[in-house]
This record gives structure tokens, sequence and C-alpha cells, in this order.
């Protein structure tokens, strides 16, 4: 897992999507048709350079043990959403979150269900 913030590309963001999705690991050609809807080695050779990519920044494992390698995501979804937001908090929010989730809840139209989880949540914080 890695240590510190890394940058994601959409095209990564879109394979960790995928590798999220299928916790027991993909194979590159199911990614590939996944995203393309079709197999050709071009995007064959993109996905598997987006994958290597993603294990350089240490978001992703490669399992060799079979005949075709499966990939995974080595942090989970929430985990690297959580540390986006609080990227975002600390370079637009001065690090307060609380700005911030107001300002992305006053940018969408909350049904009477989501409103009433969040009331739920705020409820059951601790101090």
């Amino acid at each position: 897992m890695p240590d510190k913030d890394v940058a994601v590309t959409d095209a990564e963001l879109s394979v960790l999507e995928i590798l999220w999705d299928e916790p027991a690991g993909v194979a590159v050609r199911d990614i590939v048709l996944k995203i393309y809807g079709r197999h050709e080695h071009s995007l064959h050779g993109g996905v598997k350079s987006f994958l290597d990519r993603l294990m350089e920044k240490g978001l992703v494992s490669v399992d060799k043990s079979g005949f075709a390698h499966r990939f995974s995501a080595t942090i989970p979804r929430q985990e690297y959403v959580g540390r986006q937001l609080k990227n975002m908090a600390d370079n637009h929010f001065g690090g307060s979150l609380a700005p911030m989730l107001l300002s992305l809840v006053n940018q969408v139209d909350l049904s009477e269900k989501h409103r009433a989880a969040i009331e739920k949540i705020i409820k059951n914080i601790k101090d």
C-alpha cells in the first residue's frame, strides 16, 4: 500500500475501478474487455502500461502463479477515496473537512434517503 498520496490518471482510475469490483484479481485481457468491449493487441498493451504504472505507485499487485497473471488493488476503494477527499480538503479548504463537505452537499440534490443517512452518521459521531 502506498505510504503517501499518489496522482492517478483517469485511465488508471478506470483500471482501479475494475480491480475494486473484482477482489480475487483480474487478468489483463478481462480488464481490456471491460473497458473497451473488445480485445486488441494495442489495447492490451495500453492497459498493461496502466497496470505497470499503478504497480510502481503501490496501488496494484500481481499474482503470477497462474498462466494469466491476475492483478489486484492494494488499497480499498473507500481508503483511496478518503485519501483523495483529505487531499482536497488540505489543498482547497485549509485542511478542514466541514467546509468541504458543506460545499459538496450544497452542489447535489440529495434524496430524502441520503439526507437521512447523512443525519444518522452525524448523530453517531462521538466527540
